[in-house]
């Protein structure tokens, strides 16, 4: 169906990326500061996690469940959830 110059949907549309999920917490040195990224899956938050960390370009990367609140990676606490609890 095409809408015409002036019609309106009735409903808003579905949006096309899914929601974010995951957030990974990034504790930087100054001038950088803490920086904050957000992720639909748990393997790239991770792996993002994981790659700041070997580059040596975070003190502290903590990947949070935004579902719960529940932290699924923090090295500095010794948290490494394994991937079916992710």
């Amino acid at each position: 169906m095409t809408m015409l110059a002036g019609q309106r949907r009735k409903t808003a549309l579905p949006p096309i990326w899914p929601g974010d999920r995951y957030e990974v917490l990034c504790e930087r040195d100054d001038p950088n500061g803490n920086t904050r990224d957000l992720y639909h899956f748990a393997q790239y938050a991770v792996h993002s996690a994981r790659s700041l960390e070997t580059a040596g370009l975070a003190r502290r990367v903590r990947v949070v469940r935004l579902e719960d609140e529940v932290v699924i990676y923090d090295r500095v606490n010794g948290i490494d959830l394994p991937t079916d609890e992710w």
